[in-house]
């Protein structure tokens, strides 16, 4: 990811600010149907880790005069259909597959990049919420799999959700 425009900025941090914000309704709202308690906690201990990181990327949107104020904040319509996906799955494991084993580390990867390309001083703000964000997804995305790995240890086998194929057609969020 190459360091752009105060425009290409703003894309990025609206569209991880709508992925946050999108990350804390689905992990939310699959609270209530989950049975087991120990994923129950988690789900929403972390959902409201995504409500947080959405406040962070907020405080640091660029404001200007110039700047598009009709700027969208939801990304392509391939990153909608993906999240719609998995926010209707219905079997704790296929969820944890499909929030640890494919959201969540692509999410990282591509916050892990932003990170490296943004200007230690230019991007001052932004650099330190984003490395917040990252200790979090890295924090969450360990406990998640944990979690993961205890329903398989317990014979729980989780199926492959079918949504390997809608995120790798939803390509890059923040590019």
């Amino acid at each position: 990811m190459r360091p752009g425009t105060i425009d290409d900025t703003a894309r990025r941090i609206a569209h991880a600010r709508w992925l946050e914000l999108r990350c804390f309704e689905v992990l939310g709202g699959w609270v209530l149907s989950t049975p087991e308690p120990d994923v129950k906690l988690a789900l929403a201990r972390q959902s409201h880790h995504h409500a947080w990181h959405a406040e962070l990327f907020e405080r640091v949107l660029p404001v200007a005069n110039g700047l598009d104020a009709e700027r969208p904040d939801e990304p392509p319509a391939p990153w909608r259909d993906f999240l719609a996906g998995l926010a209707a799955l219905e079997h704790t494991a296929d969820r944890l597959v499909g929030a640890y084993g494919l959201l969540l580390p692509a999410k990282l990867a591509e916050y892990d990049a932003w990170l490296e390309s943004t200007d230690p001083v230019r991007d001052a703000p932004l650099r330190r919420w984003l490395g917040f964000v990252v200790a979090d997804e890295r924090a969450d995305l360990a406990e998640g799999r944990a979690l993961l790995h205890g329903l398989e240890a317990a014979g729980a086998a989780p199926a492959r959700p079918g949504l390997e194929t809608a995120l790798l057609r939803a390509g890059a969020l923040l590019g």
